[in-house]
C-alpha cells in the first residue's frame, strides 16, 4: 500500500504550531472502510485490514466492556477507532512523528470519542489479543476519565484552575491496561521497583509526554495510582472524577499523601 505523500504530511506537521491534538486530528483518506459493532462502538479501517476486522472487534468489545465496569458506567458511550494501515497514515492523523507503537485518545468528532492505533499488520504487538484488548482499554479509559472528570482535552491545560492531572489519568489508564495484559503491568512493577529517581508531583499536572524524562513520568503515574487505589479504593477514585466536576479535589495533597 503507496504511503501518505510527503508534502502532504509535511502540511499536516505544521498545524502542530497553532492547533492542539485535539483540535488538529484527522481521518486518513485511506481509511475508507466502516464497521459497526454495534449503536455505540464503530470501526474505521483500510480495506486491506479487512482480515484483521475479527481481532480488532472482539478486542473492542473486550476492552469497552471491561472499562465501563470497572468504572461503574451505566450508559453507553459512543467509541470510533480509527485504524492506521501504516505509519504514515498514523503521522497524517496526529501530525506528529510517531512509530508504529503509537496510540491516542486525540478527542472528541460528530459526537464519537475517537481512538487512533496502528493496525496488526504492521505492529506485532497488536496482533496479540490480550495486548491490544489492553491498549484499547487504556485508550477508552482517557475518554471515560474525561467524561466522568469533565476534564479539558486539552491536557498541556490541565494545571490551569486546577483540572485533573494528568498523572492520574494516565495512571488510570496504565492501571486497567495491565489488569487485561499482565506481562504489561509486570514490567511496569519491575520498572517501579528499580527507580529510585523520581519528578516533583506539580510536574506531572499537563501532559506527561512534555516532561524530559517522558519513561519515568509515566512510570510514576502507574505507581502513584496503584497506590491510590490500594490505599482509598476504586470506588473513592471515582468519586474523586466526580468530584472534579466543581474542581472539589486538593489534587496536590491527594498525590503527596498517598
Amino acid at each position: 500500500m503507496n504511503s501518505i505523500d510527503q508534502s502532504l504530511l509535511e502540511s499536516r506537521f505544521e498545524l502542530r504550531n497553532t492547533r492542539y491534538i485535539s483540535e488538529r486530528f484527522e481521518l486518513s483518506p485511506k481509511i475508507t472502510e466502516r464497521c459497526s459493532v454495534s449503536d455505540h462502538l464503530l470501526i474505521r479501517y483500510s480495506a486491506p485490514d479487512a482480515s484483521f476486522l475479527p481481532l480488532i472487534r472482539s478486542s473492542f468489545v473486550r476492552a469497552y466492556g471491561y472499562v465501563q465496569e470497572w468504572f461503574g458506567c451505566n450508559r453507553d458511550i459512543p467509541f470510533a477507532l480509527w485504524v492506521a494501515p501504516a505509519v504514515s497514515d498514523l503521522r497524517y492523523m496526529t501530525c506528529l512523528p510517531c512509530d508504529e507503537g503509537f496510540s491516542c485518545a486525540p478527542g472528541s468528532l460528530d459526537g464519537w470519542r475517537i481512538i487512533l492505533f496502528i493496525s496488526p499488520q504492521v505492529c506485532r504487538r497488536n496482533s496479540d489479543p490480550d495486548s491490544l484488548s489492553g491498549l484499547l482499554a487504556h485508550e477508552i479509559s482517557h475518554h471515560v476519565v474525561r467524561t466522568l472528570s469533565l476534564a479539558t482535552e486539552l491536557t498541556m491545560k490541565r494545571s490551569e484552575g486546577l483540572d485533573l492531572p494528568m498523572w492520574l489519568e494516565e495512571g488510570l489508564c496504565q492501571l486497567i491496561q495491565g489488569e487485561i495484559h499482565h506481562p504489561f503491568r509486570q514490567r511496569l512493577d519491575e520498572q517501579v521497583a528499580r527507580t529510585t529517581e523520581w519528578y516533583e508531583p506539580d510536574e506531572l499536572w499537563n501532559d506527561l509526554s512534555s516532561c524530559r524524562d517522558v519513561k519515568t513520568a509515566y512510570l510514576q503515574a502507574y505507581r502513584d495510582i496503584r497506590a491510590l487505589v490500594e490505599t482509598k479504593g476504586r470506588q473513592d477514585v471515582i468519586r474523586l472524577l466526580h468530584r472534579n466536576r466543581t474542581r472539589d479535589v486538593n489534587w496536590v495533597r491527594i498525590e503527596s499523601g498517598y
